[in-house]
């Protein structure tokens, strides 16, 4: 165990690693960035591991996977989207290409998990296979951008009841936006998931989750849909944020409307599905987080 030293200052006292270049004001502001905003890569572990599960019951469900092993490859993934064994995922995925390998990684956790869970040793693969059991024929390719959506349902829900607590003068205009995203976000392609998988992912996500032909809509994403709602409902805030002598605030105002204008590109010319989706993904999220960020900043002048 690491041994910790105990520094003090005008806000209290704090235990700081022994061997850390780092102080009690550091460690302070540390956690004053992971109050706000959401856990990205957390958030879509969870998601991500939902969709497993749901592939994994379907698969059983049909005879293809042998009941025991997808029992247990259920349960390991219902751990993964309760926050369990997010240290063994070594891959970021707001880099480009990391979503299939990813899901590889995921893979891999729940297969070892499972033989875990059965008493076997891991990497026994000709047990339960990372490439066979763990690993669904249900689009794999799309896993990425149907656990980002659930992610960011949950987020954007988040960011709704911080702006519920508005004056109602400006919620009012806020809610509509917010309420609009989260119907476009809980439309799942009907192209890659039939309905029955989508209503027991629903089920396991406890989300209104429906089947829609999203590819033949006009060419903005799910992800251009979120930075152009945060775009539009930052507008929004304008009387409150001339309010506030912020640079932080300032400054995050001018990333959403850049990575917008980012996004809305990479839709229109096709990269966020040449390779690109996750930075797509990533540059949709911290649209999200700033909005959220630019939402507590601006109750604390009301409140």
């Amino acid at each position: 165990m690491d041994t910790v030293r105990i520094e003090r200052w005008e806000f209290g006292e704090e235990a700081v690693p022994a061997h850390a270049y780092y102080g009690i004001r550091t460690k302070h502001a540390q956690r004053r960035l992971t109050d706000t905003g959401k856990d990205y890569k957390h958030d879509l572990l969870a998601a991500l591991a939902l969709l497993k599960k749901t592939a994994a019951r379907t698969e059983t469900e049909s005879g293809r996977l042998e009941a025991r092993v997808g029992a247990l490859i259920e349960r390991a993934a219902q751990e993964v989207a309760d926050g369990r064994w997010h240290e063994q995922f070594v891959f970021e995925p707001s880099r480009c290409g990391s979503g299939p390998l990813l899901s590889l990684n995921m893979n891999e956790v729940l297969a070892n998990r499972a033989m875990e869970l059965m008493g076997e040793v891991k990497g026994s693969y000709h047990i339960v296979s990372p490439d066979w059991h763990a690993e669904s024929p249900l689009h794999p390719n799309r896993y990425f951008s149907a656990a980002f959506q659930l992610a960011a349902i949950e987020y954007v829900r988040t960011i709704h009841r911080q702006a519920e607590a508005l004056p109602p003068g400006i919620a009012g205009k806020i809610s509509p936006v917010l309420t609009s995203l989260e119907e476009r976000l809980r439309t799942l392609n009907g192209e890659h998931f039939d309905a029955g998988f989508i209503s027991r992912l629903g089920a396991a996500a406890g989300l209104p989750l429906h089947a829609g032909i999203l590819a033949r809509q006009a060419y903005e994403t799910a992800y251009g849909q979120i930075s152009s709602t945060m775009n539009a409902a930052i507008s929004e805030l304008e009387p409150a944020i001339r309010r506030i002598d912020s640079v932080e605030l300032k400054a995050g105002i001018i990333q959403i409307s850049a990575f917008r204008d980012m996004i809305a590109f990479m839709d229109r010319s096709g990269f966020s599905a040449q390779g690109m989706e996750e930075v797509t993904a990533y540059y949709a999220w911290q649209c999200m987080d700033l909005f959220y960020r630019a939402l507590l900043k601006i109750n604390q002048i009301y409140h």
